[in-house]
């Protein structure tokens, strides 16, 4: 997984993978993290893992941290709130499935260490996760998708205020990050809802969607230095 790096200027080499349906947005970025042979291993297996996870069509940043450590993959997943923010409730996204995963999530966080899964509560800040893409790798990142405006996209089809069309006042949806333009202020992240392509949003718009409530500003560092993914 490589790419270009330098001081000013980041952009990783990462295979696109687009979402099948409206839940999987998290698990489309974590196939394009994994090795090919697992990605493929993941895809032919994909309802089964997401029922052995018990998180089915349910997915939480807490679920895709479980998911890349079943995989071997290196990670830290940074989050504001270590469990699930009761606030939600008044969240039309969220009123649905509240009832149904919030212990599910709670015994996730309270199980990670055990299982290896890497959590720290706090706040990620900007400077923080582009050292990452320069000195480690791509980045998970959950974000209201609603904010999510994308510069490349808006010049093509000026009609798209962002990168998914409006219903909710929040929409979560994972991207995952994979380098920036301090010159532009622009960094560059695949959209697992849409085909191949690459997009842009500056520093300030990214930092709008990521911490927009309803996000928890879910955060997971991806380490591509470590050692080969394991298989399931």
């Amino acid at each position: 997984m490589g790419g270009a790096r330098n001081t000013d200027q980041v952009l990783l080499n990462i295979d696109h993978v687009q979402q099948k349906h409206t839940w999987d947005c998290g698990l489309a970025c974590i196939m394009m993290i994994l090795t090919p042979q697992n990605r493929n291993r993941f895809s032919a297996r994909l309802y089964q893992i997401c029922q052995e996870e018990g998180f089915e069509k349910s997915t939480w940043s807490i679920d895709l941290a479980y998911l890349l450590q079943r995989f071997g993959v290196k990670h830290r997943y940074m989050t504001v709130t270590l469990g699930v923010d009761p606030g939600f409730s008044t969240e039309s996204f969220y009123d649905k499935v509240l009832s149904k995963d919030a212990q599910r999530v709670l015994d996730r966080f309270r199980e990670a260490s055990n299982q290896g899964v890497v959590v720290d509560q706090g706040a990620a800040t900007l400077h923080s996760i582009l050292s990452h893409l320069r000195e480690e790798g791509p980045v998970i990142l959950l974000t209201n998708a609603h904010l999510l405006t994308c510069i490349r996209c808006t010049k093509a089809m000026p009609h798209l205020r962002s990168c998914l069309p409006c219903s909710p006042p929040y929409q979560g949806h994972y991207i995952l990050l994979i380098g920036f333009d301090m010159k532009k202020n622009h960094v560059y992240y695949r959209n697992p809802s849409f085909k191949n392509r690459i997009c842009s949003i500056t520093f300030s718009k990214l930092d709008e969607a990521r911490q927009s409530y309803g996000t928890d500003e879910d955060v997971i560092f991806i380490y591509t230095n470590s050692k080969h993914q394991s298989s399931v």
